[in-house]
Formats: C-alpha cells, sequence, structure tokens
C-alpha cells in the first residue's frame, strides 16, 4: 500500500468542508489520510504573547494544514474521516503525531488514539494516550498526559483539559523538576515533586495552582497543603515564594525565614523575608531593586522591636528598635559620566550577627572598606581614554564592640572616625609622548571632619599604633582615673586613651590637605633583551589643621599650639632595570630574571605637625619591593637614596605543571625612621622577603610568601598554603603569620593585661602584637550525590574559632540540600559564644526558590 501526503487548503476547510472531504475520499485509492490534533497556546486578549521561536518553513502556507497517514477511510454516513498508520499533521508549525485520528466533519471535532505526540511552535511537547479538541483546536481533552516544560519541569495527569489557549487543567497530577526516567529507561521516583488532586496552569497570570497538594521528597510525603501556588517555569520573573531557611540556635531559638518575590514591575521587585523565632521577637528584612535605563538601584534593611540577647538567648538592655540599611545606587548620566551612593547604617553593631544577617561587605561604591566597619558614600566620576577625576563624600561606622561589666561599650569609637567631605581625586594621561616617555599629571584633596578632638603619634619605634586614636576633649567629664578615664561623650560613657610619654603626639580635630603630583616614565629594551625604564617623580603637599596641640619636651609633657597650614615638597628620580634569561627545558623552559630599581629623594622627615590619616597600614612584601612609595597614601613618603634588588625564575615544566620564585630586598644609604622598627624597611638593609609557588601537577599548587630578618633568617611576616582541585573535590589550605600584627583586645573588665607586653591597657585597645590564623575550606563528593563542605578560621593567638563551618550536602540534576553547622566566636565577649544548625533547600531547575520564582539580577 502506498503512502501519499497531501497539502490541503485550511483557509476553506471551514467554509467548504464538503470539498474537501471529497477529495480525500477520491484518493482513498492512494490510502492517503489526514491527521489533525494541536491546541496552541497564543496570546490572551489582555496581555502580550511570549516570544516563541519561528517555525521552521516546510512549505505550507500560513493557512494550509499537511496530512500524512497510511489509510483513510471516509465514512459518509456518520460524517467521520478517519486516518490510521503513522498519522502526522502539520499546522501553523505546529506537528500531530497518533496511531489513528477520526475526524468529525459535522462539528469540526477531531480525535486522536495511541500514542498522541503534539509539539507546539516554540519546540514543547505533550503525549497522551487519547486526545479530543474542537474545530479551533484551542479546547480539548487528554487522557494519560505529560508534558516537558521549561527547564526540565514535567507534568503528568490522568486527564487534561485545555479549556482555552492559555488556561489548563490536570486532573490527578504530578509535577517535578526532577529525571523521571533512570539511565537504563526505567522509571525512577524523583527526587522532589508535588501531587494535587487538580492542577491549574494559568498562563495569563504566569502560575501554576495546586488543590490538595502533597509535596514528596523520594515519594515520601512530607507537606500536604490544601491550597499551593509557584510561577510557571516558562514564566521569566513573578512573585512566588523564594527558598525557605530554618536555623536552630541558642541565640534566637528555632529561626524561620520565608522570603516572598514581589514582581512589581518588568525592572523592578521587592523581597519580604520575615524571620520568626522562637526565643527573641521576630524581624522582617526588606530588599528592593530596580533597573533603570541607565543604572540600578538596590536597597536592604531590616527591622526589629527587642532587647539585647547573649548566645544563650538571655535579654538585657532596653527594649527598643533596631534596625539597619545597606543601598546602593549608580546612574550613567552619559558614557563618561557615572554618580551614585552607597549606604550603610545599622543602630546595633552586633545586629548583623545577632540575627545572622549575611552578604554585607560587597562593594556599594568605589571605596571599600573592611569586615568590621560600615561605609556610606556619594560620589561622581567621569573617566574618558585620557583623564578621570572624581568627587566623593564618606562617612563611617564600627561594628566593632566590646563588653564591660556587662555593659556593651563601643572601642573603635566614632569619634575617631571623621566625615571625609570632599573626597577630590583626578588623573590626566596625554596620549602623545612627552620627552620620549608618558606623562601623568595627578591631584588629590580631602577635607575631615570631626565632632571630637583625636591623637596622631609619631613613633618610629612602633611601640604606639599609628594612625589617628580617640582622645580625651577638655572640657569633657572624666569619671575615673588614669591610665583609663571613662568620658561622657554625646550622653555615653567611652574608655578613652590619655597622652603618650614615650612619643611625641598631635592633637586635633579637623584637617584638610591639597596635593599634586607629576610623573614620567619611558621604556628602553636593547637587542639582547635588556630593559630599562628611567622615571621622574615630583610632589607637592599643603596641609591645613584645626585645635592643633603638640605634645614635646622632656617626656612629652609640653603642650605647645601646633601650625595650621603646613607646606612640603618632594620628588624622586630613579631608574627600573631588567635582563631575562631563557632557556628551554625539556618540553618546558627556564627564565631567570634579575631585577633592580634605583630611586633618589630627600630624606623624609617625621613632621608631628602633620597628622598620619592615609599611612598607617602598609605591607612590605613581594607586591611592594619594586614600589616608588611603599606608603599607600599620601600622608607619609619614603625618601633618601635606595636600591631594590631582586631576582625572579620562572620554570614551565610543561602539562600545567610549574614554578615561580622571587626573592628580594632594599639598600638604603642611611636608615629611614619614617618606617617604624616593626615593619622591615627602617634601617640600612631592609628584610628579606620571598614568594613561592609550586605546582607539581595540575590542580595542585603550594604558595609561601615571608618576610625573613636580614640577619637571622627570623620570620616576621609568612603566608602559605596549599590549593587542591581534582574531579569534584576542592580544598585551600592556608596559614597566615605576623609578628608585629594589629591585635584589638577584649576581656571582660575595663582594663586588662596585654598578653603581648604585659602591660595594663584599656579593653578594645588596638596594640602591635603577634596575630596567627589558620584557614581551611574545601568540598569534597563522597558519593555520586552526596558530599561534605567545610569553612574553618581558627585564631591561634587567642584559640577561638572567628568562623568554623562545615556541613553536609545532597544534589542531584533539580534539588540541593544543605545542612550547616555554624560555630561563631567573633563576638564571644560581647554575646557569647554562637552555635546554630540551618537547613537550606534549592531546586535548581526551577530557580533558586520553592515556586519557581526567578528574583531579578539587576541585568
Amino acid at each position: 500500500m502506498r503512502r501519499t501526503a497531501y497539502a490541503i487548503d485550511a483557509e476553506r476547510r471551514h467554509g467548504a468542508r464538503a470539498r474537501m472531504l471529497a477529495l480525500l475520499a477520491g484518493a482513498l485509492l492512494l490510502s492517503a489520510a489526514p491527521a489533525v490534533l494541536a491546541a496552541p497556546h497564543k496570546a490572551s486578549s489582555n496581555k502580550p504573547a511570549k516570544p516563541t521561536t519561528p517555525a521552521p518553513d516546510d512549505g505550507l502556507g500560513p493557512h494550509d494544514v499537511y496530512l500524512e497517514a497510511d489509510d483513510l477511510i471516509d465514512d459518509k454516513l456518520k460524517s467521520l474521516v478517519t486516518a490510521e498508520g503513522h498519522v502526522e499533521v502539520r499546522y501553523q508549525g505546529r506537528t500531530i503525531r497518533a496511531d489513528k485520528v477520526v475526524y468529525n466533519r459535522v462539528n469540526g471535532a477531531t480525535h486522536a488514539f495511541g500514542h498522541v505526540v503534539m509539539i507546539t511552535a516554540d519546540g514543547m511537547i505533550t503525549y497522551a494516550a487519547e486526545a479530543e479538541l474542537d474545530d479551533q483546536f484551542r479546547a480539548g481533552l487528554e487522557l494519560g498526559f505529560s508534558a516537558r516544560l521549561q527547564d526540565n519541569v514535567t507534568i503528568v495527569a490522568n486527564s487534561a483539559v485545555h479549556r482555552n489557549e492559555m488556561v489548563n487543567t490536570f486532573r490527578q497530577g504530578r509535577v517535578t523538576p526532577c529525571d523521571i526516567c533512570a539511565a537504563d529507561g526505567s522509571n525512577k521516583e524523583p527526587t522532589f515533586s508535588i501531587e494535587a488532586q487538580t492542577i491549574v496552569e494559568d498562563r495569563n497570570q504566569e502560575v501554576i495552582y495546586y488543590r490538595h497538594a502533597v509535596i514528596r521528597v523520594k515519594g515520601i510525603p512530607i507537606l500536604k497543603l490544601p491550597f499551593f501556588w509557584h510561577a510557571d517555569p516558562t514564566a521569566q520573573r513573578v512573585s512566588g515564594f523564594l527558598t525557605p531557611k530554618i536555623e536552630y540556635s541558642k541565640r534566637r531559638g528555632v529561626s524561620y525565614e520565608q522570603p516572598y518575590l514581589f514582581a512589581l514591575t518588568p525592572s523592578s521587585e521587592l523581597i519580604v523575608d520575615p524571620q520568626i523565632n522562637t526565643a527573641v521577637n521576630p524581624e522582617l528584612n526588606l530588599h528592593y531593586r530596580e533597573q533603570f535605563y541607565s543604572g540600578l538601584l538596590d536597597i536592604r534593611t531590616g527591622f526589629t522591636h527587642d532587647q539585647l540577647f547573649d548566645s544563650h538567648g538571655d535579654k538585657f538592655g532596653a527594649d527598643t528598635d533596631r534596625s539597619y540599611i545597606l543601598a546602593k545606587g549608580a546612574w550613567s548620566i552619559d558614557p563618561r559620566l557615572t554618580v551614585g551612593f552607597g549606604a550603610e547604617q545599622v543602630t546595633d553593631p552586633t545586629f548583623f550577627e545577632r540575627y545572622g544577617v549575611r552578604q554585607l561587605f560587597q562593594d556599594r561604591g568605589p571605596f571599600l572598606t573592611d569586615t568590621d566597619r560600615l561605609i556610606s558614600q556619594v560620589y561622581a566620576t567621569r573617566q574618558d581614554s585620557q583623564s578621570y577625576f572624581s568627587v566623593a563624600a564618606i562617612d563611617y561606622q564600627s561594628i566593632r564592640d566590646t563588653v564591660s561589666n556587662e555593659v556593651i561599650q563601643s572601642y573603635d569609637t566614632a569619634s575617631a572616625f571623621p566625615v571625609v567631605a570632599p573626597l577630590v581625586e583626578g588623573r590626566y594621561d596625554p596620549t602623545s609622548p612627552f620627552f620620549g616617555g608618558q606623562l601623568r599629571l595627578l591631584v588629590n584633596a580631602v577635607a575631615l571632619t570631626r565632632n571630637n578632638p583625636v591623637i596622631s603619634v609619631t613613633d618610629p619605634t612602633g611601640l604606639n599604633p599609628a594612625g589617628p586614636q580617640p582622645f580625651v576633649p577638655t572640657g569633657y567629664t572624666v569619671t575615673s582615673t588614669s591610665p583609663c578615664p571613662v568620658v561622657l561623650v554625646g550622653g555615653k560613657s567611652e574608655t578613652l586613651p590619655t597622652r603618650p610619654t614615650n612619643a611625641p603626639s598631635l592633637t586635633y580635630t579637623d584637617s584638610r590637605r591639597l596635593t599634586g603630583e607629576g610623573d614620567w616614565r619611558t621604556d628602553i629594551t636593547l637587542d639582547d633583551g635588556m630593559r630599562f625604564s628611567p622615571f621622574l617623580q615630583a610632589r607637592g603637599d599643603l596641609y591645613s589643621i584645626d585645635d592643633g596641640v603638640l605634645a614635646t619636651g622632656p617626656n612629652y609633657a609640653t603642650l605647645e599650639p601646633s601650625k595650621s597650614v603646613i607646606g612640603r615638597g618632594t620628588g624622586t628620580i630613579g631608574m627600573d632595570a631588567s635582563w631575562p634569561f631563557f632557556r628551554p627545558l625539556g618540553s618546558g623552559s627556564v627564565i631567570l630574571e634579575p631585577l633592580i630599581e634605583l630611586a633618589a629623594s630627600p630624606k623624609a622627615h617625621l613632621d608631628p605637625s602633620i597628622p598620619n590619616e592615609d599611612s598607617a597600614s602598609f605591607t612590605f612584601d613581594e607586591s611592594t619591593l619594586f614600589t616608588i612609595n611603599r606608603f599607600p597614601g599620601y600622608d607619609l613618603y619614603e625618601g633618601g637614596a635606595r636600591a631594590d634588588v631582586g631576582g625572579r625564575a620562572t620554570f614551565d615544566f610543561g602539562g600545567g605543571r610549574g614554578a615561580s620564585i622571587l626573592v628580594g630586598r632594599v639598600f638604603r644609604t642611611e636608615p629611614d625612621l619614617v618606617f617604624n622598627a616593626t615593619s622591615g624597611l627602617q634601617g640600612t638593609s631592609s628584610d628579606w622577603v620571598s614568594a613561592i609557588t609550586i605546582t607539581p601537577l595540575p590542580g595542585l599548587s603550594f604558595f609561601n610568601r615571608e618576610r625573613n630578618d636580614a640577619d637571622t633568617w627570623k620570620v616576621h611576616e609568612e603566608e602559605a598554603g596549599v590549593n587542591l582541585s581534582f574531579g569534584r573535590a576542592t580544598l585551600s589550605m592556608r596559614y597566615q603569620y605576623n609578628q608585629n600584627g594589629v591585635v584589638q583586645l577584649q576581656c571582660s573588665t575595663t582594663t586588662c593585661l596585654s598578653p603581648f607586653t604585659g602591660q595594663q591597657v584599656i579593653n578594645g585597645t588596638t596594640v602591635i602584637g603577634t596575630t596567627e590564623s589558620a584557614e581551611l575550606s574545601g568540598t569534597t563528593y563522597l558519593t555520586k550525590h552526596w558530599g561534605v563542605f567545610a569553612n574553618i578560621t581558627r585564631d591561634l593567638q587567642t584559640r577561638i574559632f572567628p568562623v568554623a563551618q562545615v556541613g553536609v550536602f545532597y544534589q542531584d540534576e533539580c534539588v540541593r540540600l544543605d545542612i550547616l553547622y555554624t560555630h561563631d566566636e567573633t563576638y564571644s565577649t560581647v554575646i557569647g559564644t554562637s552555635d546554630a544548625v540551618t537547613f537550606r533547600l534549592t531546586l535548581a531547575t526551577l530557580g533558586a526558590n520553592l515556586g519557581g520564582s526567578k528574583p531579578y539580577d539587576g541585568r
């Protein structure tokens, strides 16, 4: 029996049905038959249609139907046309296949039997044992229904009723984002599924509704709900529930967070995230995000009303409102000009730790801070290929706290923090050569404003911490005696230091600085590979300070007014030189490269009248070995004649294996007391700095960075570790040691003994001492789906765990379950040690949420 295909004009199908069927009847001898079965999802009258993939051009017009089958029977008495055997119909990009199709000439209904497959124009495929559709293919019934939706979501049901193009109802159905077939083709119980007596897919609202739903994990019912809904997987972004979070700790008891996303507009959303606690009052988090044509706005805030509480849930202090805000915004006025802001404020510095608020220290502007302080900023920047200019205003808030006699006291006090406004930075790089080299012009200006005086100590011995410290203001009430006076500042008691007697100091309030700088550099490369880079630098600084008082004389007991305006100038002339030697080494190579930098500047003087605001902290390591000025800011500068000498070796063994070594030190014609004695740079020869990286195998690397004493080779600073990545396992171990680190002391009384000097110091004081820590983090799979992970930091000096997290997880193609144990001693003297267990369920193929709602990502 021959198989024949026909193309039929569907436009005349309803008006001239008898003619169409007569043509088909005349083809019985040729055994050709039509079959039609499809219900395309078109746009509703009140909502734009979703974009679909255009159907491939198969030669049919927009109103033509293509029918193909093994046999066709025309029963004119019953007004039925039956197509049997490998029936296929194509109409407007939709394809229908079945074993048998019966078409009713009177009412236009189409009935398909056996292995019914429907493919829509956008590629969606549905399956059924039996299906019946009306003459418009918009409404119908399917039995033994199943479908594969976007993101691997599968729906199966005893029956499916297509009420129209946009609404489908499923009876005794099941929805799962997981695989339901094993690798050998056998049935597989999905990891996660939702069963219901009735499931309604509403494409107008982009939501799937459930009545009498049962949520199952590995087939086991874990939750029954009379009514439930989530976003249609085909929806780009709609309102819905996000991933819940369950946590237990002695601090808050059982905590349950259930965020809900409100898709306000196509470009904005609001996430409402209440935290319900059994031991303390609830806390509410809100997260608003909006994308503009030229920028974005991102605001996080939280609120609660309660007393303070410790790690055991015991409450103390005032019952009051507590809140925070973390916000940012940036807008491109034109391709070169950007304006923006960042806002970070909290009413209680321990709020984040008490309520488990995470993702705090993110970039919310061009100015960054560390994990102990918040920063608020407003800025404008303009940049093109030759120039950069920015102006900003900055304010800081400390979240370092300690406790004394059960009263929380801030020791990183706001009285030491200035309001930075304005901060001006500018750079101009002419494109044309200047005397055969590249010229760069820079300007930097800043004004710092404080409500209370601070003290800046000039101490080359390094015994006193650098940078401004809070100071006892004149006229304020002192409630105890030296060495630890408690001063009433703004209605609060603060423990503040007195003036030191072993180094000159400057007490002041506001300060301003204006800096202009010009740099020139050129590169010269000889035929034998030697490279020379001569450079010149000239800089001028102008300072202005208010209420300056200098401590001089014996034991620095004489107080005299400091200069209110101070000017200075400096410059540097020098040259970088290197000469790499290359040699093949088997399948790889080795490069040996001697390096030297010669520089000469006027001798630097420590002027006690100039406060040190921006150069209090710096690191001497391989990254700053070849640097003209090793200080990160402008308040201090490096002077004298010096030679930075080093050598670098790079080995390539092929196959991803290799090693690199850099060793060097600094030589001076005379000591530079601008550096303190603990820096390794004060004398005529510096400490040794080195950096080694070894990769013996692809995926395995060792590293070590050290600063060693020039005479004894004793380690002053070290960072060492190993990184491992093999298959589905990753591991990172890191050890850090600093003999002259900066430490904030914590104890349970107003004063305590420094573990480094044995002297009595104020609780929370910054001191110079040894810091030592070890870190371990990694993830590994124990089986195909089960794994463990860890993130542990141990302070080896204080013997606490600032962060210790370990957990197990399960992950397959659709689900990730995390069970995380967290031990935190960061605020052990304030709110006690924290221990918490967290449960988190993420449905990977429905988005990072329970219902498929996809948060707006800002793009």
